[in-house]
């Protein structure tokens, strides 16, 4: 995987790997468990300030919520931009200047500013540029806000296969996505780059390109 991949291009390479192991081994809500688990090792290493596997966990999440994409068939980059392409989706702001955000998301659909990101890398500056103020633990605890909020979505769509429930689940995705984005820029760590480095041999668990072993091997707690 080559270091400035493109948010599509890592969601097709991810595809590429796990597509066949998730679907034959992994429920729908497996998969957002699998991002929970990560984002609470991201959590515990935010509360104890030690940051050495930080990257390891974040790469992980953002890896497993593109699952969950493939899953449902969304397209991350094109959902992330319709949401945030390139301004705040309250205040339209870049730097945002909300001083309380508004009780419904408004869907910037007609108005941008600037281009939508080439790169993983491009799409971490454009978050830094919407949110500079952000701090590593108000980051942090909104992403775990987030994973919450796309557990519970997607145990509801389950059960009611209902659109908006659907659509609900691309919402929250986003939501998660950008913010392993934030909180890869409040702590300055390239989450294209290092995506890249765990991915270089394919599955970080068995080396192989597509996975051949189902990523069964539970990492242990840090």
């Amino acid at each position: 995987m080559k270091p400035n991949i493109s948010l599509e291009e890592f969601q097709e390479f991810n595809k590429k790997m796990y597509k066949v192991v998730d679907d034959r081994n992994y429920s729908n809500t497996d998969l957002a468990s699998y991002v929970l688990r990560h984002v609470t090792q991201v959590l515990k290493a935010v509360r104890k300030v030690k940051y050495d596997n930080i990257g390891y966990h974040l790469c992980m999440a953002f890896s497993w919520s593109s699952a969950i994409a493939n899953r449902f068939h969304i397209d991350l980059a094109k959902e992330i931009w319709k949401r945030f392409p390139g301004i705040c989706p309250y205040c339209s702001g870049a730097p945002c200047v909300c001083k309380e955000r508004s009780k419904e998301r408004q869907l910037l659909t007609e108005k941008s500013n600037g281009i939508q990101p080439a790169s993983l890398l491009a799409w971490q500056k454009m978050f830094a540029g919407i949110y500079p103020g952000n701090t590593i633990q108000g980051s942090a605890m909104h992403l775990a806000e987030e994973i919450g909020e796309l557990n519970e979505t997607v145990r509801n769509y389950l059960a009611t296969h209902n659109k908006d429930w659907f659509d609900k689940i691309i919402e929250e995705l986003v939501d998660v996505v950008s913010n392993l984005f934030g909180v890869a820029n409040c702590l300055s760590f390239d989450l294209g780059a290092q995506s890249a480095y765990y991915f270089k041999h394919g599955c970080p668990k068995c080396h192989q390109n597509p996975c051949n072993c189902g990523y069964v091997s539970v990492d242990q707690p840090t």
